[in-house]
């Protein structure tokens, strides 16, 4: 079994670096940064989630005591992060490396340390760093999803896509994105449903 998995992994490596040898001449070079953002799919899955944490998240009073705020504050922060993962990810290209979306801050990879980016199997994309780390970012259609509803194949197009930009720096973004182009942090859009569930945890009466 370990045999033929490292024969079906070794298949596979070879299969992208064919795909990537073909679209390297076909690849113009990018005129500012690329952003990539979740699609209709992702955003209605997420608004999903959010009206899902509206309606049923807490029963009104349920902030009785320091330990209900405790695990309602918890409960509601990983269902924000978990529709904010599908609604709101965003990974940026620009002249200085990628940017990708945090729940506070934007987490930059510089073009030097990028020596790998995969389009994984859950639909999120994979960057491997020179000294071993793995950075999971995006949310795109897991290649099963995509293959039954017959999706154009975004997310191995973006992986193939800053795969060459990570070899070839002719390739890369011209200027360093901007503050809107990065975007605001997960936290400040979380909020947004957070302070609408905060009114129905207060005590009643």
């Amino acid at each position: 079994m370990r045999q033929e998995s490292r024969e079906a992994r070794r298949t596979r490596r070879l299969e992208r670096e064919r795909r990537l040898a073909e679209l390297l001449p076909r690849m113009p070079p990018a005129d500012g940064p690329v952003v990539l953002r979740a699609g209709w799919g992702g955003r209605a899955a997420g608004a999903a989630f959010a009206a899902g944490m509206l309606l049923w998240g807490a029963e009104p009073g349920s902030g009785e005591s320091p330990g209900d705020w405790i695990v309602l504050v918890w409960a509601a922060l990983v269902w924000a992060w978990l529709c904010c993962r599908m609604a709101l990810w965003r990974i940026v290209a620009d002249a200085d490396g990628v940017l990708v979306r945090r729940w506070l801050r934007p987490r930059r990879l510089s073009w030097e340390r990028i020596r790998t980016v995969e389009h994984r199997r859950d639909g999120a994309l994979e960057f491997g760093t020179a000294d071993g780390e793995r950075v999971i970012a995006g949310a795109f259609a897991p290649p099963v999803l995509r293959w039954l509803l017959r999706l154009p194949a975004t997310g191995q197009r973006a992986a193939d896509r800053l795969a060459l930009m990570a070899r070839h720096p002719g390739l890369r973004p011209p200027r360093a994105a901007t503050g809107r182009e990065a975007g605001l942090p997960l936290l400040v859009w979380s909020a947004v449903p957070l302070g609408l569930l905060v009114p129905d945890w207060l005590p009643v009466g």
